[in-house]
């Protein structure tokens, strides 16, 4: 039976949460490369290689506007002692993130204006200096956040937090976040995250989300 929405959410954070966490890292480690693919002079596919760059933005952005807003407040109220220090370093972190996102957006639109060489290799040395702000910043928080999370927010908060995740894309942009999440995750995972779904949306979403990530994905690869 469905655990009552008022008790902790426990594992299920940890597990959805090491999810998205996973494809950001994997969609920025690999950003570095996919703008330095990209020949001089070739104005289509930077602009397409832009197009991705800024979805990934939104939804990183998004992602850290959804936890400032609405998981440090309720820990702070519910461990104030074992998590004052760490909010503390997490927003320092998302301020650094967030200063790489800006910088990169900038140089993103200069690039995908003229896809010259100069702006793609600062655009590419950027990324690179955000993908490892980035992964230090989840590895800090899977380790010193998800396991305070799991005891002091309920499943009616967890919820919340997913629906204020969603907000922000719908129609095909949700469907190509929920593409970009379950790439990785196994079906096991993606199982936990329908399971409060009717039986044709757990039975249709993965597969159109698969579809139009793979669409998207493919669209990025150079052509020989």
């Amino acid at each position: 039976m469905p655990t009552p929405d008022h008790l902790p959410v426990g594992p299920l954070a940890t597990v959805e949460m090491k999810a998205l966490h996973g494809a950001f890292r994997r969609e920025y480690a690999a950003a570095p490369a996919l703008v330095r693919s990209v020949r001089p002079g070739d104005l289509a596919r930077a602009r397409t290689v832009g197009r991705h760059l800024e979805f990934v933005e939104r939804v990183l952005h998004h992602h850290h506007t959804v936890e400032d807003d609405l998981l440090w407040p309720r820990l702070l109220r519910r461990v104030p002692a074992e998590v004052a220090p760490v909010v503390e370093l997490m927003e320092s972190q998302h301020a650094v993130v967030d200063g790489c996102l800006t910088r990169s957006r900038s140089l993103r639109e200069r690039w995908t204006a003229t896809a010259d060489a100069e702006p793609r290799e600062q655009l590419a040395g950027l990324l690179d200096r955000l993908h490892a702000a980035l992964v230090e910043h989840l590895d800090a928080e899977e380790v010193r956040v998800l396991p305070l999370v799991e005891t002091a927010v309920t499943h009616a908060e967890w919820a919340e937090l997913g629906r204020a995740g969603q907000s922000a894309f719908p129609g095909r942009e949700g469907l190509l976040v929920f593409g970009m999440v379950q790439r990785d995750a196994g079906d096991a995972v993606v199982a936990g995250m329908l399971a409060g779904a009717p039986a044709p949306v757990r039975f249709v979403l993965p597969r159109l989300a698969r579809r139009t990530y793979r669409r998207h994905h493919g669209a990025l690869t150079p052509v020989a």
